[in-house]
């Protein structure tokens, strides 16, 4: 393994297999550890505590010691994705409804307001994750301005938007980046915007190619030069073939060090990973 520091992940993992696991990396080696076993998608820091998203069970709240403390159900039929934190508020994508819900974390994580991108109740956008900086939100999603039939991975359509969002002037400020085959895990960095391109197995630092998996890209995380990111067993192999000439079938977080280009694969059993959050 390459040299990395003592800290501790909490990778999600949705759908078949899913759950939420602790990675602590101790004197270079990974313990693992089973959190939840439920399907889980977004996960964010809030205070000492954890926001953790199932579509199946709704809004977990971790206390630091990662025991569950208060547990909301959802509609499934929202199709809940990624989660960030704004003057504790949870904004909460519903991929469904090409929507992020916004609930209050004060006052039992009640549905306070949302933010839409269109205005028809079936997922033509699909919206999937965001992250929030300096009063602005950006978000990953497959088409914009929507358009269904982009949704469809054997389409092979560059689609796929970061948009900035405002939320003081509560509008689309811009698309920062656009023409992507199936984008995700989006975070801002050293003033940098990071986010994978899923289906071209890609990490991409604002225009800048910077990690090429094996795999399907999804999950991701910075810390200093190491950057984490998550690879889930590929769907639709021959249309994937027709790209690539290898694909490793196997779920797991690349360790990769920035600097020096060098990488780790540390298996992570389950089938897909959604989210890495360094705690």
């Amino acid at each position: 393994m390459i040299p990395i520091d003592d800290c501790q992940l909490l990778i999600s993992c949705c759908n078949h297999k899913g759950g939420l696991y602790l990675v602590h990396f101790k004197q270079q080696q990974p313990e693992i550890k089973k959190i939840l076993n439920v399907g889980c998608t977004g996960i964010t820091k809030y205070g000492s505590s954890f926001v953790v998203i199932s579509n199946s069970h709704g809004i977990f709240i971790l206390d630091e010691n990662l025991n569950v403390i208060m547990n909301k159900a959802l509609s499934t039929e929202l199709d809940l994705h990624g989660v960030a934190i704004d003057n504790d508020k949870a904004y909460i994508i519903e991929t469904k409804t090409n929507s992020i819900g916004i609930y209050n974390l004060k006052n039992n994580l009640e549905r306070i307001d949302e933010i839409r991108f269109s205005p028809e109740n079936d997922d033509v956008c699909h919206v999937n994750d965001l992250y929030i900086a300096n009063d602005k939100l950006y978000v990953s999603m497959f088409s914009y301005p929507p358009r269904k039939n982009s949704l469809s991975f054997a389409n092979k359509t560059y689609q796929g938007v970061i948009l900035e969002y405002s939320l003081q002037e509560r509008k689309v400020v811009k698309i920062c980046h656009d023409k992507l085959l199936q984008p995700h895990s989006v975070l801002h960095y050293d003033n940098k915007i990071f986010y994978c391109v899923s289906g071209e197995f890609l990490v991409k630092r604002n225009e800048e190619d910077i990690f090429k998996c094996l795999g399907y890209t999804r999950g991701l995380a910075v810390r200093n030069q190491t950057m984490f990111v998550g690879q889930s067993e590929s769907r639709q192999i021959p249309v994937l073939l027709n790209k690539h000439t290898n694909i490793l079938l196997d779920c797991g977080i690349y360790v990769h060090d920035i600097s020096t280009k060098l990488s780790s694969f540390i298996h992570i059993p389950s089938e897909e990973i959604y989210g890495i959050l360094v705690i």
